[in-house]
């Protein structure tokens, strides 16, 4: 008997064991300030700040006198930011009928929780009205995913445009799934006929999140007393900046660097010197994405909204490894992966194990940031994937000593990673446009001509 008993005692040791390693904490809300507006308050960073701004205006003032000289006029970005945002008005429509169909969603998943709440207890028919829902849910997912790539491609849209749906369908759904993923619990554990009351999100608390600088549902998150009005200027001109600097670094540096791939035959020692020769325009261009929106979009909206925790990112600047740049980069994007597919998998999937719960975060962020990009630029070219898959994910694991050298290192990765980027996306594209084919046919759509047109000779 005292053997069953010891024996009961150690299972229910382990078990508890079991359930401690399995349940990850959860992501908390608090009232606090981006990294970079806590750092510029110290009028040395300050002035650090204020010399980079000097430096961009010194060049952009120096280009734009040279082009002024050379070709009689004033090459700003203006057409760049003409021709991206092109048909401006069709994406705003679409911008709003994903509104709509949010809404809708919230609307349904209130249907579901109503009628769920009401019936008996021990209902038969639970499960099937629970899986008819499910069923209806990840259809939502697939069919948004599958309009939205007949829509872009039918409308026409240039690539700024392209990416302002592509990048709102996304954040639609992964907040969607938020709030289902936050509220589902509630209505599966309510029981009927019971002293329990089901509390469910109002309309205009899914509003709210909907559009709050963060993509982790909660009932309730901390605001803030009163909206900074000076705050919200500095951010409508750094925005406003940050887009003309844009187009810019793509008139001036990028654009007549590749414009002429297709046009004729380049060896591929010409096109590996204007890849490097684009190193620095692809880190600006990491880095200006960074500012305009994790620091700039991300405050602007977060002030309108009173919304209280402004923790977008951490420092990741001074990383020495890949792992933690992923984890303090976007801590908006980070924290959804976290909540809903790492801390799910790792939970309740695959319980305990970190690694595969670790490649599934790597794996759905790759699949989701090709999908933007091959609907932004209309076509298929999976260099980000294979950065993500390949690179990123396997240099995640690797662990380096906290040394300077080593933080130099990972700079010097940041910036060849990004000038290859920008500069390979760049020669697909100009190669499409300067040797458009005649077809439209999937296997086009797929198959990068960088490497299987006549446009590079070995």
């Amino acid at each position: 008997m005292g053997k069953e008993i010891d024996q009961t005692v150690k299972s229910d040791s382990k078990t508890s064991r079991q359930r401690r390693v399995r349940e990850l904490p959860t992501k908390k809300f608090q009232v606090r300030d981006s990294l970079l507006t806590i750092l510029c308050e110290n009028p040395h960073i300050k002035v650090v700040k204020h010399i980079f701004v000097a430096f961009l205006i010194g060049l952009f003032l120096n280009t734009v006198l040279q082009d002024f000289f050379d070709h009689g006029e004033f090459r700003v970005g203006f057409k760049v930011i003409k021709a991206g945002l092109g048909k401006f008005h069709w994406a705003l429509a679409v911008w709003i009928a994903l509104n709509i169909a949010a809404v809708l969603s919230y609307l349904c998943f209130n249907l579901w929780a109503t009628i769920r709440s009401n019936f008996p207890p021990k209902a038969q028919n639970v499960q099937v009205w629970d899986s008819c829902w499910l069923l209806a849910l990840l259809a939502y997912y697939v069919l948004q995913f599958r309009v939205i790539s007949i829509v872009v491609p039918f409308l026409k849209l240039p690539i700024g445009s392209a990416a302002i749906i592509c990048l709102e369908q996304t954040r639609f759904l992964m907040k969607i799934h938020a709030f289902v993923r936050g509220n589902a619990g509630k209505v599966l554990n309510y029981k009927p006929h019971s002293d329990q009351t089901l509390s469910l999100a109002s309309l205009r608390d899914f509003m709210y999140f909907l559009y709050a600088p963060t993509l982790v549902y909660c009932d309730q998150y901390p605001r803030r007393d009163a909206i900074r009005w000076g705050f919200v200027g500095t951010k409508v001109v750094d925005f406003i900046g940050v887009i003309f600097y844009y187009a810019f670094l793509l008139e001036r540096f990028l654009i007549p660097e590749h414009k002429d791939i297709g046009l004729r035959a380049f060896t591929l020692q010409e096109l590996i010197l204007k890849a490097v020769n684009n190193f620095a325009v692809g880190l600006m261009f990491l880095l200006l994405a960074f500012y305009v929106v994790l620091d700039t979009t991300q405050n602007l909206v977060g002030e309108l909204l009173k919304f209280g925790d402004r923790q977008f990112y951490e420092d990741w600047w001074t990383s020495t490894n890949y792992s933690d740049y992923f984890r303090t980069w976007n801590m908006v994007v980070g924290d959804w992966l976290y909540t809903y597919i790492y801390k799910d998998m790792y939970e309740h999937v695959v319980p305990g194990n970190k690694t595969i719960a670790k490649i599934t975060v790597f794996l759905v962020s790759a699949v989701v940031h090709e999908w933007v990009l091959t609907y932004m630029f209309g076509f298929f070219f999976p260099a980000l994937f294979v950065a993500f898959i390949i690179v990123g994910s396997v240099l995640s694991f690797i662990r380096s000593p906290n040394l300077d050298i080593v933080n130099i290192l990972f700079w010097y990765m940041l910036t060849l990673g990004s000038g290859l980027l920008s500069s390979a996306y760049a020669m697909e594209y100009f190669i499409r446009v300067n040797l458009p084919s005649e077809g439209t046919s999937l296997m086009d759509f797929l198959i990068p001509r960088l490497f299987t047109s006549d446009s590079i000779v070995y």
